[in-house]
């Protein structure tokens, strides 16, 4: 008799074994033929590039600018989420525990048609459209664009109303330019980001306000705002960076002493753009601008202008985000306050390149 049971014991064992087996199977097949649940994308741009300070050519290479892998997808209708890793940064684990080189890691959940709460780890909710751009649709980025520490681990709330949507997060703060170093494993940030749209579209913006904590009663604000108008096949933004962060600009003035230093800084930029179809040019300005706040003086102001063509020839869904891009760019950096004495830089950029955003699955 207790063979018997022994028997039936293993028979039932055996079945669940089987049954959870079958329901992972299941789940995999899902994942593997399913699009909704896991998209695979593969995010790459190459450009041979040529600067000139001056008249003296400073650079000249092929430079992969971008390597990333994406997993994308919708679990069930309301739950979403996205992996976005770099391939081409330094796998160095941060506070969070992720990687530096993953961007993003964050499930999104949908309550009803109003709410949405994501958690992980995200983009922080900075305004302005020069931000909002994927990093590989960026040729001469503003300076303040440039040096943000754009991805942290948190949350943020959405609220759905009228075509705006507003944002409210809580992400870490432990970037060095925002906490001190005995404070960096407490430090937290506030931010408040409205997207907008109105006039049917026309108009849209990100404008964004956030607190991140540097020490337990000091906090560095930033304000970003971005303001897009669409007529037809033309879109101008207009961008607009205010902030303050601890920033080391040595290799900028050439003086390896200098150290981190208290700044604030301001960036403006101006976009045209027209879409042709297959060929779409824009032309951006720059403007920015160091204050030193330990010297109380700018330690320097920059100007720029770029023109872009982006050529995109195909129209198959597995080739249509393949592109060719050319860019001219100028620059001017005039040296103030602490560092009058250095002669201003010109430089000229010229940069040819394909990037290619493929779906592998």
């Amino acid at each position: 008799m207790k063979q018997i049971y022994m028997i039936i014991g293993a028979l039932f064992l055996s079945l669940g074994a089987f049954a959870q087996h079958k329901e992972s199977q299941n789940i995999l097949d899902k994942l593997l033929w399913d699009d909704k649940m896991l998209n695979i994308m593969l995010d790459t741009r190459v450009d041979f590039q040529t600067t000139f300070n001056g008249s003296s050519l400073d650079e000249a290479s092929f430079e992969g600018q971008t390597f990333k892998l994406w997993l994308v997808g919708e679990i069930i209708p309301g739950i979403r989420y996205r992996v976005r890793h770099r391939l081409n940064k330094p796998q160095t684990p941060l506070r969070e525990g992720y990687s530096a080189a993953t961007d993003q890691a964050w499930l999104a959940f949908d309550l009803g048609k109003k709410w949405t709460f994501t958690v992980g780890k995200q983009s922080v909710q900075f305004g302005t459209f020069e931000y909002d751009y994927n990093p590989a649709d960026i040729y001469q980025p503003t300076m303040a664009f440039n040096d943000l520490d754009a991805y942290k681990t948190g949350i943020n709330v959405a609220y759905h109303f009228l075509g705006q949507t507003m944002n409210l997060q809580v992400v870490n703060s432990d970037a060095p330019q925002f906490a001190s170093d005995d404070y960096k494993k407490k430090a937290l940030a506030v931010n408040v980001l409205w997207e907008g749209s109105l006039l049917d579209g026309m108009v849209k913006t990100r404008w964004g306000y956030g607190a991140f904590q540097h020490s337990k009663t000091k906090f560095y604000n930033w304000l970003t705002a971005g303001t897009q108008l669409n007529i037809g096949n033309f879109t101008t933004e207009l961008d607009y960076y205010l902030g303050n962060r601890d920033m080391d600009y040595s290799t900028v003035v050439d003086d390896a002493d200098l150290g981190s230093r208290y700044v604030r800084d301001q960036s403006v930029s101006l976009n045209f753009k027209y879409d042709f179809g297959k060929w779409k040019p824009f032309i951006k300005g720059t403007w920015n601008q160091r204050h030193d706040k330990g010297f109380e003086s700018n330690a320097y102001e920059s100007t720029g202008i770029q023109a872009v063509v982006e050529f995109y020839p195909f129209t198959n869904n597995l080739t249509k985000d393949l592109r060719f891009h050319a860019m001219y760019a100028y620059g001017n950096t005039d040296f103030q306050g602490e560092f009058k004495e250095l002669s201003n830089k010109d430089t000229h950029t010229i940069l040819v390149g394909t990037r290619w955003l493929f779906k592998a699955k």
